[in-house]
């Protein structure tokens, strides 16, 4: 009884978040389209309310206001107010929980209205398109896109006569390349590369390496095979040769700091947010692909997409709102500011892309546009946070030394495994 009445005291509370806090301060007027996303991106934040601001100005029979959530628990507690019946009309979201989305049926499947309106998806790129669709569904639409790179010192390299990294490196070149940069011993030390440990720099070598996180029918975890371990016993041995910092000598920092600080000469870790961050340093920085494994190579795609609520109560308004956010109109207004790549390829490619100062300073385009052909989506997997957390935490023992991979992998993918069938019940 105790358990139910906290959930329902949630939901309660969650309720009148939504109905009750509007982002845009005093103006109380009720919204036609409510427009909910995370607290931990200002700059998307500015941009929604901008464009707010213009579709109203031209749509002067709709309200869109834009409703700020925290971070924390940003999934669920959207989910939460969808099963209460009072949920934003739109709702930003990451591709690694369309599956969720779709199996709990949180949001509308757009195809509908898509045909109704005969909208033109093919303008985007098709890997886009790909990308938001679960099980014949399009959940939601995107005004950018984005894939894990590579990012290096141009200083470092030139300091040590070596080539900068293009799109013919593999990762042996990485490796020696890595080892010939590293120098020094302590705290001014410089480490020949950085690496990230979270699940996209890590699956990355996986899929390079000709592995899998997962069976093709999800039940089955794969990490524990010959591929997989190879891979990532190979970055953990990098870590423990020296050549790249080990998490502890992160000190909670990002990879990206460590090439920001000039601390490491590679960073192989983030997608185009990062540029974002490098850009407040005085590093002389470049973006290349990541480097092939013996498969090729492997970058993780990612997606941020808008997705109307299944119990929206002016879905039509927000259908409106929707496309326009990731119209050539709106997508012109976020140009300079973009993260990632536009999602259309006509304005991916256009001069005022191409010549803002960014891709022209740091190559911060090229190298996203060589690596979409080989660019991987997230596992499509019902409750993939979940294992996540599993593996994640699973593999922190490699990261240190004090298990190997074969030896981790195993375990995880026991564990992992259970986690499918519960949910499976």
């Amino acid at each position: 009884m105790r358990k139910s009445r906290l959930v329902g005291a949630v939901v309660l509370v969650l309720t009148l978040l939504f109905a009750c806090t509007p982002a845009g301060g005093g103006d109380e007027r009720p919204s036609d389209v409510l427009v909910a996303l995370p607290a931990d991106n200002p700059g998307d934040i500015e941009l929604r309310n901008r464009l707010a601001k213009q579709f109203m100005k031209d749509n002067p029979g709709i309200d869109v206001k834009v409703q700020v959530i925290p971070s924390n628990g940003y999934n669920e507690k959207i989910f939460t107010t969808v099963a209460a019946g009072n949920p934003p009309d739109i709702f930003n979201s990451g591709d690694i929980v369309i599956p969720t989305i779709v199996s709990k049926n949180y949001a509308l499947d757009l195809t509908e209205l898509i045909e109704k309106d005969d909208y033109d998806v093919s303008a985007f790129y098709p890997q886009v398109i790909e990308g938001l669709t679960f099980e014949n569904k399009i959940v939601g639409l995107t005004d950018n896109w984005d894939t894990q790179v590579m990012y290096y010192n141009r200083d470092l390299f030139d300091k040590a006569g070596l080539d900068y990294p293009d799109a013919t490196w593999t990762w042996d070149d990485f490796e020696s390349a890595a080892r010939a940069l590293t120098s020094g011993e302590g705290p001014d030390k410089i480490f020949g590369a950085v690496h990230g440990y979270w699940f996209a720099p890590v699956f990355d070598q996986i899929w390079a390496n000709g592995g899998d996180i997962f069976s093709k029918d999800q039940t089955e975890c794969l990490l524990d095979q010959p591929e997989a371990v190879e891979a990532i016993q190979s970055i953990s041995d990098l870590a423990q040769e020296g050549v790249i910092p080990t998490e502890q000598q992160l000190e909670g920092q990002g990879p990206n700091q460590f090439l920001l600080a000039g601390r490491a000469a590679m960073a192989v870790d983030a997608g185009r947010w990062a540029a974002f961050e490098l850009l407040d340093g005085k590093v002389d920085w470049a973006a290349a692909p990541i480097p092939k494994g013996s498969e090729g190579r492997a970058n993780f795609f990612h997606l941020s997409m808008y997705a109307i609520t299944r119990t929206s109560d002016s879905p039509e308004n927000a259908w409106e709102f929707l496309k326009y956010m990731v119209s050539p109109e709106a997508i012109k207004l976020a140009v300079e500011d973009m993260q990632g790549i536009p999602s259309r390829p006509g304005l991916a490619t256009s001069p005022a892309f191409r010549n803002n100062a960014l891709v022209k300073q740091h190559d911060a385009l090229e190298p996203f546009l060589e690596s979409l052909p080989t660019a991987h989506k997230a596992p499509y997997v019902p409750n993939f946070e979940e294992y996540n957390n599993t593996i994640d935490g699973g593999l922190d023992p490699v990261w240190t030394g004090e298990e190997t991979a074969a030896e981790a992998t195993s375990k995880i993918c026991e564990r992992v495994e259970e986690q499918i069938a519960e949910n499976a019940k």
